[in-house]
């Protein structure tokens, strides 16, 4: 079972999501969510309707749905990023990988750079989205393995901190 609180704007939601179902605040509702690319596109069955949505992953927990010509951000904590924060191990990150896969469109950084935490050490573009890629943590940069106008698997290093 998958548990996220999601915020959109003021409100807070609560979604697990188990080989069953989905359960949005406690109440069991019957719908499936469908990945059906690697680059952030899924859909969802709810009943008759179905929904296409388009996930976009901006760093730091924080992402951008369209769905049926609408656009909202939202802030999305999972069990283990909960955990992370509360244990500080984000501090402790030194990898910053590519979310999904995309190209490469600018890297603002250089070997040796001194990033703070949220600073923008790369920027995506993935579905004619820019994702924007930041420091999880302070740190100097190390190696840089993201280079403009090269494409980058979900996963693949982009920058090393230490």
């Amino acid at each position: 079972m998958s548990v996220y609180r999601i915020f959109i704007g003021e409100n807070e939601y609560q979604i697990e999501i188990t080989e069953t179902g989905i359960r949005i605040n406690g109440e069991e509702i019957e719908a499936d969510l469908l990945q059906l690319n690697e680059a952030g596109l899924y859909l969802l069955n709810h009943g008759d309707d179905k929904l296409e949505l388009h996930l976009a992953f901006l760093g730091k927990n924080t992402y951008v749905v369209m769905a049926d010509g609408q656009q909202i951000e939202a802030q999305v904590e999972t069990n283990l990023s909960q955990a992370r924060r509360t244990t500080g191990a984000l501090k402790d990150a030194k990898s910053i990988t590519a979310p999904m896969p995309g190209i490469v469109i600018e890297v603002p950084v250089k070997l040796g750079d001194t990033v703070r935490e949220g600073d923008v050490v790369c920027i995506l573009e993935s579905m004619k989205m820019q994702m924007v890629i930041q420091a999880p943590s302070a740190g100097t940069v190390v190696e840089l393995a993201a280079k403009p106008d090269t494409s980058v698997n979900k996963d693949e290093l982009l920058v090393r901190l230490e």
